[in-house]
């Protein structure tokens, strides 16, 4: 690339140490996403957590303590997702009080039943409402499962935090140097920007940003913040989440 004559970095940036930046709307409300994300993978974990535990502990009572009881058929129907799962509703009478439940079934099984025909149930004496069909296996959560929403949020925090920290530090203690904009390519949120730049050293490194609206035109000059001690970590200024306040070594 050709390096421009006598190039002068923008305002505030002729000091590669020490700059004292603070957020923009962008990294306000990419903070507030990471605490969110943060709170609802605890949220989660949590509510499942309890789910799974209580869904366990019905499945041990029915195994240990269930009897059997005959219900009848009250309803048959096919889910509205994506699998169709099928649905069964039924009805029985326990110590006299009549009790209503349904289940999903496994589809030979279900393509079996019809409306009034019996359908032998375990129950717990105790608890009548706890309930569940003889012909197919009852299936609590597993003990794994919610850790993985929760997992999958706090992953979702963590980049969040981690995007808004590389900023930070490329403003704080990056070097500017001159760049040129080599390509672009088309994305649906914009425009991705391809560019090289110039190193202290006089050797050419190469980055990219976006996707940018609007982008800057191809062969057209920009300044990029790089980590002297790896320029593949760098961007294009002005950066997205961070701006600088005032300068800590003014000249």
């Amino acid at each position: 690339m050709n390096q421009p004559q006598q190039w002068t970095p923008p305002d505030g940036l002729g000091y590669s140490r020490l700059r004292a930046v603070s957020l923009t709307g962008a990294g306000i409300a990419l903070v507030m996403m990471s605490v969110a994300l943060l709170l609802g993978a605890i949220a989660a974990g949590a509510a499942l957590g309890i789910r799974a535990n209580r869904e366990a502990t019905e499945h041990r009572l029915l195994r240990e303590q269930g009897v059997s009881t005959d219900a009848v058929v009250t309803r048959l129907w096919r889910g509205r997702d994506d699998e169709r799962t099928p649905w069964v509703a039924y009805r029985f009478t326990s110590r006299g009080r009549a009790y209503e439940g349904r289940a999903k079934a496994p589809l030979r099984i279900w393509q079996g039943l019809a409306e009034g025909s019996p359908l032998p149930v375990r129950l717990l004496p105790g608890n009548p409402a706890l309930n569940h069909p003889t012909g197919w296996p009852d299936k609590p959560m597993p003990p794994w499962l919610p850790y993985l929403p929760a997992a999958i949020l706090a992953s979702a925090s963590c980049l969040c935090a981690l995007a808004l920290r590389r900023q930070q530090r490329l403003l704080t203690e990056g070097r500017p140097a001159p760049g040129v904009v080599t390509r672009r390519k088309k994305t649906k949120d914009g425009e991705m920007v391809y560019y090289e730049f110039a190193l202290l050293s006089g050797a050419v490194a190469k980055g990219r940003g976006g996707p940018l609206k609007p982008p800057p035109a191809v062969g057209g000059p920009v300044c990029v913040l790089y980590d002297p001690d790896n320029p593949r970590t760098n961007a294009l200024y002005p950066l997205s989440l961070v701006k600088l306040t005032k300068l800590l070594n003014p000249p």
